[in-house]
C-alpha cells in the first residue's frame, strides 16, 4: 500500500500528529507526506528519514482567498501528489486548500485511486473560531471523503448532519502527544515551591472558559499561596477586569512555538480545561504524557478521555465554585493528585499509542481504497 499524508498547516499539533503518523504507518506501508514549506518542526522531519516534499502555502487571508482562486496553482498540487501514486490520501488536520485538491485528484482515477480520508476534530465547530467560508469548505472537504476518522463516538449524529454516511465513519481516539518531550530544556526535578500550581493552556478564546477559571482562582487564592499560568495566543481584553489584583498569575499571551511546550508542561502541577464546549483535547493529550492531573468539564467528548475520579476529575461547565473545589482537592491532596496524572498517563500510554492509533488508521485506509475500487467504472 501507498499512503500519502496532506498536512499544509504550520503552526500547531497537526504537525506532530502527521509526524507520528507517518513515523508509524511507515511500519506497514510505504509512506509519503506533503508539508508546507513553513511548518513548524521541520528539522525533525529531515532527521528522521521520512519521505516528505515542501511546497508553498498561503500566510493569511488574503494569500488563502488568492490560492483558492488561482486553478494553475491547485493543480499543479494535485499534480504532485498524483505523482507519487498513493494507494489513499490522509489528510489528518483541516486545511482550506484540501476540497480543491481532493476535487482535482478525483478527475484522474485511472492515475490515483479516487480514496481519501479525512479526520474531522470538530464536527461542531467552535464558536468563535471557524467562519461561513471556513466551514463550506471544510463540509466540502468531509462530503468528498471515502471515510472520515472521528475522534469522539458522541459525534456520529453532528458529522452525518455534514453529509457523511454513518457506515463511513471510523472511530480513532485522540493519540498521546509526548512529542513535546524532545525539547526538554530544564531539569526534570524541579523544586516544587518552584512550579506552576495550575496551567491553563492553549488558544484564548470564549469556548475555553478562561473566566470561570479566573473567578475560581480567586476564590483558591484567598485560601492558599497558589500560581497560575494562562499560556496562549487570543484577545485577552475580555478578561481584563478578572486580571485585576490576582496574586501569583502570570500571563503570557502569544503564540507558543513547540519547543517551548515542554517548559510549561513539565513545570505545572496540574491543568485545568474549564471549555464550555469541546469536542476533545489536545492540551489533555499533552498532559497526559507529563502524568499530570486534569480538571476538565463534562462536555462534548472530554469524558472519552477522562475518567472521573480515576484519571481526572470532572466538572459541570461554567461552575466557578465547583471548578474551586477541584481545585482546592487536588491541592490539599497531592498523593490522590499524582495518582490521577499517573492513571491518565497509564491509559494513554494502553490505549492511545500511536502504534495502536496507527493500525486503525492503516484498517481504515484499507476499507477506503476497497469502497474506492468498488466505485470506480470498469478500465479506470
Amino acid at each position: 500500500m501507498r499512503i500519502g499524508i496532506v498536512y499544509l498547516g504550520r503552526r500547531g499539533s497537526g504537525g506532530p500528529i502527521s509526524f507520528e503518523l507517518a513515523s508509524h504507518l511507515s511500519d506497514k506501508a510505504s509512506v509519503f507526506t506533503m508539508l508546507s514549506e513553513q511548518v513548524e518542526g521541520l528539522e525533525r522531519w529531515r532527521q528522521s528519514g521520512l519521505e516528505f516534499f515542501c511546497v508553498p502555502t498561503y500566510q493569511n487571508l488574503a494569500g488563502a482567498v488568492r490560492t483558492w482562486l488561482d486553478r494553475p496553482r491547485l493543480k499543479s498540487l494535485a499534480a504532485q501528489l498524483r505523482a507519487r501514486s498513493p494507494d489513499v490520501l490522509i489528510y489528518p488536520m483541516f486545511y482550506t486548500l484540501n476540497p480543491f485538491l481532493q476535487r482535482y485528484l478525483a478527475r484522474y482515477p485511472s492515475a490515483v485511486a479516487d480514496s481519501s480520508l479525512v479526520a474531522v476534530h470538530d464536527p461542531i465547530p467552535h464558536p468563535g473560531i471557524t467562519d461561513f467560508a471556513y466551514k463550506i469548505l471544510e463540509d466540502r472537504s468531509i462530503q468528498q471523503a471515502t471515510r472520515c476518522l472521528l475522534f469522539s463516538r458522541g459525534f456520529e449524529v453532528d458529522l452525518q448532519k455534514r453529509g457523511l454516511q454513518p457506515e463511513k465513519i471510523d472511530y480513532l481516539p485522540h493519540g498521546e502527544l509526548s512529542y513535546y518531550h524532545q525539547f526538554q530544556n530544564q531539569p526534570a526535578g524541579q523544586a516544587a515551591s518552584d512550579r506552576t500550581n495550575l496551567l491553563f493552556f492553549g488558544r484564548i478564546t470564549a469556548y475555553k472558559g478562561l473566566d470561570v477559571l479566573l473567578k475560581a482562582y480567586r476564590q483558591v487564592s484567598k485560601l492558599y499561596k497558589v500560581k497560575l499560568q494562562v499560556v496562549g495566543a487570543g484577545d485577552m481584553r475580555p478578561y481584563r477586569h478578572l486580571l485585576e489584583q490576582l496574586p501569583g498569575l502570570q500571563v503570557i499571551n502569544r503564540w507558543i512555538n513547540e519547543d517551548e511546550v515542554d517548559s510549561y508542561f513539565r513545570s505545572a502541577q496540574m491543568v485545568v480545561l474549564p471549555y464550555t464546549s469541546a469536542t476533545q483535547s489536545g492540551v489533555l493529550a499533552i498532559a497526559a504524557s507529563y502524568a499530570l492531573p486534569v480538571i476538565a468539564t463534562h462536555v462534548g467528548g472530554i469524558p472519552e478521555q477522562i475518567r472521573d475520579g480515576e484519571t481526572g476529575l470532572l466538572i459541570d461547565p461554567n461552575s466557578v465554585d465547583q471548578l474551586a473545589q477541584a481545585i482546592q482537592r487536588l491541592l490539599e491532596n497531592p498523593d490522590y493528585a499524582a495518582m490521577l496524572g499517573q492513571n491518565l498517563a497509564r491509559t494513554y500510554a494502553e490505549t492511545r499509542s500511536w502504534a495502536k492509533i496507527s493500525e486503525i488508521v492503516y484498517s481504515a485506509c484499507e476499507k477506503a481504497i476497497r469502497e474506492a475500487h468498488a466505485q470506480s467504472p470498469p478500465g479506470s
